[in-house]
């Protein structure tokens, strides 16, 4: 059983670098080996930033160049929802007496993917780390975008701002969230 768990996550990563190599191309870039450092995170090419992430069934990955883009994370999960346990750890009080999230499957797992992508993009620029009370989330269903508040005064801000903004998209088995900071916005 262990061999099976370890090819599978050989291929997610073989995918996912695969994607990436393909992204960067499409950018412009010459065709790389993605490396990646001791903590497995990709190594992208000079001048270039980018994401890779994998759920059990899906994997993807995202790339721009360094000139325009600040930041750039991506998190991508099966849709099973969460257990109701989790929600108080995960959403803030704000997030869980929303009325919307009552008769979604998906909302507290949306808010899970979102804060994710958050945490990747935050954590490069300010060398700290997220708790999940210490981001609050509100999406807009009808564009598919979210605006990330971090709401604990004592987490410094990232890129000399309080809000990170993003996309989100349902797909068929699966949620994405895309966290990004462009330049000069």
């Amino acid at each position: 059983m262990l061999g099976s768990v370890v090819l599978r996550r050989r291929r997610e990563f073989a995918w996912g670098r695969h994607h990436a190599r393909e992204a960067l191309v499409r950018l412009g870039f010459a065709p790389v080996p993605i490396l990646s450092r001791a903590d497995r995170a990709p190594v992208w090419p000079l001048g270039a930033i980018g994401s890779i992430s994998h759920s059990s069934s899906d994997c993807g990955a995202v790339v721009g160049r360094s000139s325009d883009v600040l930041a750039l994370r991506l998190d991508i999960e099966d849709e099973e929802p969460l257990g109701a346990d989790l929600l108080p750890i995960i959403c803030t009080p704000a997030e869980i007496e929303l009325s919307e999230w009552s008769g979604s499957r998906v909302g507290p797992k949306l808010i899970f993917i979102i804060k994710e992508a958050v945490y990747k993009s935050y954590g490069p620029a300010t060398g700290e780390f997220l708790d999940f009370q210490d981001v609050s989330v509100r999406t807009n269903d009808q564009s598919g975008m979210f605006e990330a508040e971090i709401v604990n005064s004592e987490k410094p801000m990232s890129f000399g701002s309080r809000t990170i903004n993003g996309i989100y998209l349902l797909f068929e088995g699966g949620i994405l969230a895309l966290a990004a900071r462009f330049r000069g916005a």
